[in-house]
């Protein structure tokens, strides 16, 4: 092969490698196309704009409203007044929401120039709420506005309030029944939201329980804030009490309906699938419960020994904790009036069997009026380790001889490891 023949070889060689460089280089800087929107893509969906004038004009003069306070399970709602203040049709598309939102009838999702519609947004709020805000988008067809939130806020609280409120429920205490002597409470229960409701019966799950109501007075109703309520007023007998601590529960049924509905009928709407829908009320009326707790001390009074961690409103006797290999006893002085004879035990019942309890007279104490006795409560040494907290307490329910004191009843609290 002579020169000129390799020299063209190679020129051939170097002019296809260029070229191929170049075409590679030259697909890579063509403009990508942009991809079609999946199916199912919202934003397909949504209002077309203009390339050019004239255009519509969306106006919503106010797009919070503020409900101020209302009750939970209250359902209210505002009507917004959506304006098309151009030249040309407003085209509207309900976006996502976080209340119920709902537009009023429209011919093709259209507002003509001059037209408005109501878009109304609903709320019903499901608990206290010191602060609750709503929205709803709006999707248009205005350059300036294509997209817009309507807002609803307020406050929510109980429907119903109660004197002795603790975190939403109602709990009334009880004066201490030392004696054969019935003790009262008087609570009220109202609302700031309802002009009138009514107390249809009130039932307690205790037969010592006596309930009485009777509507609040004016000057009542203007000391709690509220537009109608009851005065209940509640006494327990003690002959139909324990000795200890109790709680009691009162249902109060009202003619309140579970479904407060609107101020004004909704109107039937559309859902999106184009099924017909009607807001259906839930059945029933409204109960509302309060508990009620108390402290029988009768003709007994505890007095404990050192170290020893006793409560006399609700008879609990806390040991601890101590090691189950151990194991662990407390004695407490019982001190009785109001029977001549030896206090006798008629029948125990003791919960969990291992406890063991003993309740012997003190013959050395002397006084016209009182009988001392000494209690022992004690968890013996080599069970296995056991837990008996507040809400499982170990128990020693006692029936004896005694006029004003049939049933005594212990709680103990501990944790052996």
């Amino acid at each position: 092969m002579n020169l000129r023949t390799i020299l063209t070889t190679i020129v051939v060689l170097i002019v296809a490698l260029v070229g191929t460089v170049w075409l590679g280089r030259g697909n890579s800087d063509l403009e990508s196309t942009k991809p079609a929107r999946p199916a199912g893509d919202p934003s397909a969906d949504l209002p077309k704009i203009a390339e050019k004038g004239p255009y519509p004009k969306a106006v919503v003069e106010q797009p919070l409203y503020n409900f101020g306070e209302m009750a939970v399970g209250q359902s209210l709602s505002h009507k917004f007044i959506l304006k098309n203040e151009g030249e040309v049709p407003l085209e509207v598309k309900k976006g996502s929401t976080t209340c119920k939102c709902t537009l009023s009838e429209m011919n093709d999702n259209s507002v003509a120039p001059g037209k408005s519609i109501e878009i109304e947004l609903t709320w019903t709020p499901k608990s206290p709420q010191e602060h609750f805000g709503q929205t709803a988008t709006i999707f248009t067809n205005d350059p300036k506005n294509q997209e817009f939130k309507l807002q609803i806020e307020g406050t929510a609280n109980s429907l119903i309030a109660f004197s002795g409120d603790m975190r939403g429920s109602a709990h009334w205490a009880l004066p201490t029944m030392s004696n054969s002597d019935p003790v009262s409470y008087s609570g009220s229960i109202h609302t700031k939201f309802m002009d009138e409701f009514k107390i249809t019966e009130i039932e307690s799950d205790s037969t010592g329980l006596k309930t009485s109501f009777k509507p609040l007075t004016p000057e009542e109703l203007k000391e709690v804030d509220a537009k109608s309520g009851y005065s209940i007023d509640v006494t327990a007998d003690p002959a139909k009490f324990p000795l200890g601590g109790f709680t009691k529960r009162l249902t109060v049924k009202t003619d309140i309906p579970n479904d407060l509905k609107p101020a004004k009928p909704e109107a039937e709407h559309k859902h999106p699938e184009g099924h017909d829908h009607k807001h259906e009320p839930q059945p029933g009326n409204r109960t509302f419960v309060i508990q009620v707790s108390g402290n029988h001390t009768g003709p007994i009074r505890i007095v404990p020994t050192f170290g020893v961690h006793w409560n006399p409103q609700s008879m609990v006797l806390i040991l601890g904790d101590f090691s189950a290999k151990e194991g662990k006893e407390v004695m407490l002085s019982m001190f009785v009036e109001g029977i001549d004879q030896p206090l006798e035990i008629l029948n125990q019942e003791i919960s969990p069997d291992f406890l063991k309890f003993e309740l012997k007279k003190d013959d050395s104490f002397q006084s016209k009026t009182k009988q001392r006795y000494v209690l022992k409560f004690a968890v013996p040494a080599g069970l296995p380790a056991v837990s008996f907290g507040r809400n499982n307490l170990a128990k020693v329910k006692l029936q004896t001889n005694h006029p004003n004191a049939k049933e005594i009843e212990f709680r103990v609290q501990f944790v052996s490891l």
